[in-house]
């Protein structure tokens, strides 16, 4: 479908050529053109284009491996957008022109993703061609085919024809992953604005001008929900590594020389945590029952056992779905011991799915005990 295929090549394109047009003014801000030419800038932002799509970028000393989400959250949207007007531009009427559409979308998607890494590549940056064949693929079979589905004209009857149960199950557990990233978001703000002194110190060594702070901020804005997953795992108990042979986690910190970024400042101090550290893991099961009691008000059930099962269903699902996101947030970002960033896969799953089930079961079994009180009283 035509209509697909220009939405894939337009999405893909319009936040490619945003991150070349960035890359290019902090060329010229940077040293007005000083080292470097044109072609290194917008090779610059191409690069993060790619990154943000899980395309591993090769350095002469080192790969960078850690995808900036909040650029990739970004590519999500515009194709994700691009793909609900192509939905509601053309003629999507059943299931086999659905997925045609969405077929071609990916496939414009990925030829734009795989000339750009083939452009793109340099002796001393090379990104890998597979890698961003197969998330630009990814990213666009999912966001744009969804864009592409929920713009159609008949997604409404499509929707109705959802069972209820795996339809609140996916809701329960998208407000799981949702409401988890908001704790981890305020727990990081809340060490920065505890730690903003050693933060501004390492800014003011850097000795950073405007055009470099904005820079600078528009780098942490593309990496902020990487530091809000890996401040969410810390709260569901495992922790992660910021280096090779490092543990942060409510119970133990353990570091060593960290790179000077400003968010890193957030980081505990090294040594035994604080007892009352302990109590953040009640967090994810505090979420799961606040996601379930939400998702329940959404599909109330009047049986115990049916508002336990879906609250333990969303409960369990919002833990893979973290654990999966979060795994996306690390990866390497530098040489040496700084290849190794990120949670702990196994313990963060079996911890997490644990945490968030059980807080989904006692919202659950809390939200229909509501129901069952409020329908009582109406008939009385």
């Amino acid at each position: 479908m035509l209509a697909g295929a220009v939405a894939g090549a337009l999405s893909a394109a319009v936040v490619l050529l945003g991150c070349m047009a960035v890359g290019l003014a902090g060329w010229f801000a940077s040293d007005a053109g000083g080292h470097g030419d044109t072609r290194d800038a917008i090779r610059v932002g191409a690069d993060a284009w790619l990154l943000a799509h899980g395309a591993h970028l090769a350095l002469p000393s080192a790969a960078i491996t850690a995808t900036p989400l909040g650029l990739t959250g970004i590519c999500a949207f515009v194709t994700f957008r691009l793909g609900r007007r192509a939905g509601a531009t053309s003629v999507v009427d059943d299931v086999r022109s659905a997925a045609v559409g969405t077929a071609c979308l990916a496939a414009a998607y990925g030829v734009v993703a795989v000339a750009t890494a083939a452009l793109a590549s340099h002796e001393q940056a090379r990104p890998h061609p597979g890698l961003a064949l197969l998330g630009g693929l990814a990213l666009a079979l999912s966001f744009g085919g969804a864009g592409l589905v929920t713009g159609s004209a008949r997604w409404h009857t499509w929707r109705a024809r959802l069972p209820e149960f795996g339809l609140a199950v996916g809701v329960g557990a998208a407000a799981v992953v949702l409401l988890m990233l908001a704790a981890g978001s305020l727990l990081v703000t809340a060490a920065m604005l505890i730690d903003i002194g050693p933060a501004a110190n390492v800014l003011a060594q850097m000795h950073v001008d405007l055009p470099g702070g904005l820079l600078y901020s528009l780098l942490v804005a593309a990496v902020s929900p990487n530091a809000a997953l890996l401040g969410g795992s810390y709260l569901i108990g495992p922790g992660f590594a910021v280096g090779t042979g490092t543990l942060v986690s409510p119970a133990m910190v353990v570091l060593g020389p960290v790179p000077a970024f400003p968010v890193l400042a957030a980081l505990p101090e090294e040594g035994v945590a604080p007892t009352w550290t302990v109590a953040l893991a009640t967090a994810p099961v505090i979420v799961a029952a606040v996601a379930a009691v939400l998702m329940l008000h959404r599909f109330p059930v009047p049986r115990y056992e049916l508002g336990a099962l879906r609250g333990l269903a969303a409960g369990a699902l919002g833990g893979v779905l973290w654990t999966a996101l979060a795994f996306l947030a690390g990866g390497s970002v530098g040489p040496g011991r700084m290849s190794e960033v990120g949670v702990l896969f196994a313990q963060t799953l079996v911890a997490g799915v644990s945490a968030m089930g059980v807080g989904g079961l006692l919202g659950g079994l809390a939200m229909t005990w509501w129901v069952r009180r409020r329908a009582s009283r109406s008939v009385a």
